[in-house]
């Protein structure tokens, strides 16, 4: 992997854990999870397309959540490749 792609990764991976720590996006999250329960409580156990339909929004929402955690540990394990090639770099030139 390049040195841009890995730099890449990193700032990208600052900017989603800004947004998973943001208070907004927190409170955006226990509002949409406390709805999605809701929505769930109220639906009858025979529904069963209600229920899917509930269930298939329950998942999209925490595919968004896992996408930006995963940005943060692509960012710091591109952060540690990072620095082991520029230590490394050192080493070849400086022995």
């Amino acid at each position: 992997m390049t040195t841009d792609k890995l730099e890449s990764q990193i700032s990208l991976a600052a900017k989603a854990e800004t947004l998973l720590n943001d208070p907004v996006m927190i409170a955006a999250r226990e509002h949409i999870d406390a709805e999605l329960y809701r929505l769930f409580k109220s639906t009858s156990p025979t529904d069963l397309e209600a229920l899917s339909q509930v269930s298939g929004m329950q998942y999209m929402h925490g595919k968004y959540a896992a996408f930006l955690k995963q940005c943060v540990v692509d960012g710091k394990l591109a952060k540690m490749d990072l620095e082991h090639r520029k230590k490394t770099l050192k080493e070849r030139l400086f022995g």
